[in-house]
């Protein structure tokens, strides 16, 4: 039997751009508050407040998702003005910080499950920062636990990390 892969997205920044006027004067209503014109500046008041709610509501309830404080790591690139650069890896302990430090710098943010691992795309001024996030396995999280990757002046180096890319959950 194939296992079932399920995309979802946990969380848009844009997610407004479908969100009709009629959407909104009903949800006025069903808060009972007097609707603003559309395009008004009470309008995207609003729209710039469920976002605001959104972000954090999606956090709060990462900090309680029990594989939140997994290992991981962010493999991806970097849109600049002169072309996409890829990321050396980076190791995180947990999935919130690495959320985190992905939307650094995003006017701009979407971040879906898919395929087993979170992608976040960041959008700014330059373009798209594009990153997975990957649960390191149990083998993983041996492997950056030796001695040898735990001094203070160890300097990363990226074929480590292409090593231990195999061993992702």
């Amino acid at each position: 039997m194939k296992k079932e892969i399920i995309n979802t997205t946990y969380l848009d920044s844009r997610w407004y751009l479908d969100y009709k006027y009629e959407d909104y004067v009903r949800d006025c209503e069903d808060l009972g508050i007097e609707p603003c014109e559309e395009n008004s500046n009470g309008y995207w008041d609003y729209i710039s407040e469920e976002t605001n709610i959104n972000y954090e509501d999606f956090f709060d309830n990462l900090e309680y998702s029990p594989i939140n404080n997994t290992p991981c790591m962010v493999v991806g690139s970097v849109g600049r003005w002169n072309g996409d650069f890829e990321i050396v890896p980076v190791l995180f302990d947990n999935i919130s910080d690495a959320i985190h430090k992905c939307l650094n710098g995003a006017d701009d943010y979407e971040i879906v499950l898919k395929d087993g691992y979170i992608t976040v795309c960041g959008y700014h001024h330059d373009g798209c920062n594009s990153f997975e996030i990957h649960i390191l396995s149990k083998k993983g999280m041996k492997e950056i636990d030796r001695p040898k990757y735990n001094y203070e002046d160890y300097n990363v180096k990226p074929w480590w990390f292409k090593k231990i890319y195999g061993y992702l959950f």
